[in-house]
């Protein structure tokens, strides 16, 4: 709606009418204006080998003698005697080949008008003629990137007739796109209508609008950043390191952490401090060997106490040894004696040799290892440390490969029905219903088009191969998967 501006409500004549101009946004041009060699190099355009094109202007111009043979074989023969006098006016109008020489120069009159018009309006609208459409070349806008317009390729074509009056400058206009300093391949003639011939065979068709709009999509996406890695309280077991922490029962207020057990060669020694050796004192050596028979007895008191459940085995066997009897033994000698073996005193030096089998009978009755193999089944890695990749949609959602994942609007997995269907939205409709299966495979995972209608592709250091349908392609860390018009990253877990 245009802005109106009024000086005062008596004043019509002060009144100041504004509009807003939408001008289009071209993208590819620097500072100055000038289109950017670096956007079109990113995008996937490449230049028109200078062989190619040589090749091409002959195929138009071997088009346009062909048109020419009408009037050479029928009408320049009766031409040439008259133009010599051989005959007169008379004779030359009443020659009985008059009339077929007439119709052959108009049949080469209209031939070689329509192959003009259709060249140079193909060359407007699709950038191509017979000789650049068999080569694979494609005539565009240097600014704009699309089509060239009919008024540049007319402008161009006089450039080069004019320039073919004098035959050296003719050839020099040829050769001109050697001398680009661009190094685009751009000559004087294409310079001066702001054209551009590139190669459609080794790079991308910029009037492909699908190709073009995803190419431009891809060069002014910015990369998705990724995330940190949180901790979690599931620690994965390691191939050579042993977990300090695993995940136990769960609860309606979090997950209760379990510590794990000790090895037999982790086992603590005993303590000192349990209640239960308070009251007992230290055997002598004398009576150490009739009591290894009642410390059997004992350890039916011992389970009881609630700290001697993480207890080993060898511990309580230690502890019983001395019997009532032994009153009268020094209690503090008898504690220090099995913490440490070797540095003794010289009296409870013979007590080193029955404290060694003495551990013997507990792994007979192995109270402590019953819950172990139960602490041992949330050892797993959890379901998540087994995706190694995943697929990052254009809208930031990931999708982890873990199994056959069935993409599409609606998915139908009758065809597939080891896939998982996963429905995707998608306001522009490119999605088919089922569009692109994809499946983990060794070292990665493969990707396969359903039939799809708008196709699907794997873009590979700028240059995207197209996917055959029902054929499983694979792709690696940091290839872009192209669905329709929809994009997705693979990423590695």
């Amino acid at each position: 709606m245009p802005e109106v501006k009024a000086g005062g409500s008596n004043a019509p004549q002060d009144m100041i009418w504004e509009f807003d101009e939408h001008k289009p946004v071209i993208e590819g041009l620097d500072a100055d204006g000038r289109p950017d060699p670096a956007y079109a190099a990113a995008l996937g355009l490449v230049k028109a080998p200078l062989g190619r094109r040589a090749v091409s202007a002959v195929i138009d111009a071997a088009i346009w003698y062909l048109l020419q043979l009408p009037l050479w074989l029928g009408a320049v023969p009766l031409l040439l005697k008259f133009a010599t006098g051989t005959i007169s006016l008379y004779g030359f109008v009443n020659h009985p080949d008059f009339r077929l020489s007439m119709i052959m120069a108009g049949v080469t009159v209209a031939l070689s008008l329509a192959f003009a018009v259709v060249q140079l309006v193909l060359q407007g609208v699709r950038g191509l003629t017979v000789g650049k459409a068999t080569m694979g070349l494609r005539l565009i806008s240097v600014r704009t990137l699309e089509r060239a317009g009919v008024g540049a390729v007319l402008l161009r074509f006089l450039i080069l007739c004019a320039a073919s009056i004098v035959p050296v400058l003719g050839i020099v206009f040829l050769i001109s796109p050697l001398l680009d300093p661009e190094g685009r391949g751009r000559g004087w003639h294409d310079r001066a209508s702001r054209v551009w011939l590139v190669d459609v065979r080794n790079g991308l068709n910029p009037l492909d609008e699908k190709r073009m709009r995803l190419a431009r999509k891809l060069v002014k996406a910015e990369p998705v950043p990724e995330r940190s890695a949180l901790p979690s309280l599931a620690t994965p077991v390691g191939p050579t390191a042993a977990p300090t922490y695993q995940p136990g029962s769960r609860i309606s207020a979090g997950v209760l952490g379990v510590a794990r057990p000790h090895s037999a060669p982790e086992r603590p020694e005993p303590s000192p401090t349990p209640s239960a050796d308070v009251p007992q004192p230290a055997a002598t050596p004398a009576l150490q060997q009739p009591l290894v028979a009642p410390s059997v007895p004992t350890l039916a008191p011992t389970p009881s106490a609630p700290q001697a459940q993480p207890v080993p085995a060898p511990v309580v066997t230690a502890t019983p040894a001395p019997a009532p009897e032994a009153q009268h033994a020094p209690a503090p000698e008898a504690q220090h004696a099995p913490a440490p073996p070797a540095p003794t005193p010289p009296a409870p030096a013979p007590q080193v040799p029955p404290l060694r089998p003495a551990p013997q009978p507990a792994p007979a009755q192995q109270p402590a290892p019953g819950p172990l193999p139960t602490l041992a089944a949330p050892a797993s890695p959890p379901a998540d440390s087994v995706a190694r990749f995943a697929l990052r949609l254009d809208t930031g959602q990931s999708i982890p490969v873990t199994e056959p994942v069935l993409l599409g609007r609606n998915p139908d997995g009758s065809m597939h029905p080891d896939a998982r269907p996963l429905p995707l939205a998608d306001a522009s409709r490119s999605l088919s219903k089922t569009h692109l299966l994809v499946r983990p495979v060794a070292g990665g995972f493969e990707i396969v088009d359903c039939g799809s209608t708008n196709g699907s592709g794997l873009i590979r250091d700028g240059i995207e191969y197209a996917a055959t349908a029902g054929a499983a392609v694979p792709v690696h860390d940091g290839d872009t998967i192209r669905m329709g018009d929809r994009l997705a990253t693979v990423v590695a877990l």
